[in-house]
């Protein structure tokens, strides 16, 4: 198994158990409706990158460009809330 498919794999798994995970938990209906929709995003996100990156060295450096993205808006994020 190569590991853009285990990568498919892990996403094809993780997201069912997740929005499960979310429903049957006693959340609020805001809380369930903000972590299901961020999970969504983030699946989103993460099987582009993974099919961007099996496909080409132009994809790979995509992929590194946003992944630095995400870290530095992540830090950013994380300094304006402290």
């Amino acid at each position: 198994m190569n590991s853009s498919k285990l990568h498919y794999l892990i996403a094809l798994i993780s997201y069912p158990t997740i929005i499960l995970h979310f429903l049957f938990s006693d959340y609020e209906s805001e809380k369930t409706v903000t972590g299901i929709s961020f999970f969504s995003i983030a699946t989103v996100i993460y099987l582009v990158f993974v099919y961007l990156y099996s496909k080409s060295d132009l994809g790979k450096k995509i992929v590194l460009f946003g992944l630095m993205l995400l870290g530095i808006v992540s830090v950013i994020l994380a300094i304006v809330t402290v």
